[in-house]
């Protein structure tokens, strides 16, 4: 009877063993696992961190950008009225120098967004948790591409309407003192038709600008606030 019930406690321990080695492998997998999700959420902080850094960085760009376009756009906007009204008593000397040159200028934004170049490179997008982060961060190539498309149009018709005034300009008076437009051709500027029509898209594209880059600044702000928060966790 001892022979006949050894097959059986084989099978017992047989199985037993199999048992213990699947629980192993279970337990195994499951520290394994524990093990990638810790450096995943690693990974995750590290970006996160990266790109508030970006963040801070490109606020600061962001401010100067806006005060940039707010600053052109007010002057283009001030000449266009002040031309309208036959207000050429006020444009003398250095005040029209002033508009004159403030219209024409033209900035571009510098972004500090190489921690997130490198997660669409990379294709790590889903390693963020928090679907609000990827929602922004998932839109950021069209909202640059936007920015960009606006500078473009930008320092274009800088380069177009400081063609224009510089046939109307002297420089060097500058060295007397003077105003640099000719006084022989301060009228024929001032009532020409073609300068106002330069100062209204100049003025119009960077009220335009200044919409996009304020809005940017709000949606990174927002991100900044979502970043702490997840940091925190």
């Amino acid at each position: 009877m001892a022979d006949d019930n050894r097959p059986l406690k084989y099978a017992r321990y047989a199985i037993g063993e199999i048992i213990l080695v699947v629980i192993g492998i279970l337990i195994a997998l499951q520290i394994n696992n524990w093990n990638e999700e810790r450096k995943l959420k690693e990974i995750e902080k590290q970006y996160l961190m990266s790109i508030k850094s970006g963040i801070n960085l490109s606020q600061k760009e962001l401010m100067r950008v806006i005060d940039d376009s707010k600053e052109i756009s007010k002057s283009a906007d001030t000449l266009i009225m002040l031309l309208a009204y036959d207000e050429f008593d006020l444009l003398e000397g250095m005040v029209l120098d002033s508009l004159l040159f403030n219209a024409g200028d033209y900035s571009i934004i510098s972004m500090n967004d190489a921690s997130i170049q490198e997660i669409y490179n990379t294709g790590s997008l889903d390693i963020f948790q928090d679907e609000r982060i990827r929602k922004i961060l998932s839109s950021w190539t069209e909202r640059i591409h936007q920015i960009r498309k606006f500078e473009g149009e930008s320092e274009y018709l800088s380069r177009r309407y400081n063609e224009y005034i510089i046939n109307f300009i002297d420089i060097s008076r500058y060295e007397l003192r003077l105003s640099a437009v000719i006084p022989e051709k301060r009228k024929e500027l001032l009532k020409d038709p073609l300068l106002r029509n330069h100062l209204g898209r100049i003025y119009g594209t960077h009220q335009h600008m200044n919409q996009i880059y304020t809005a940017e600044k709000s949606i990174l702000d927002s991100l900044r606030i979502l970043i702490d928060q997840n940091l925190s966790k």
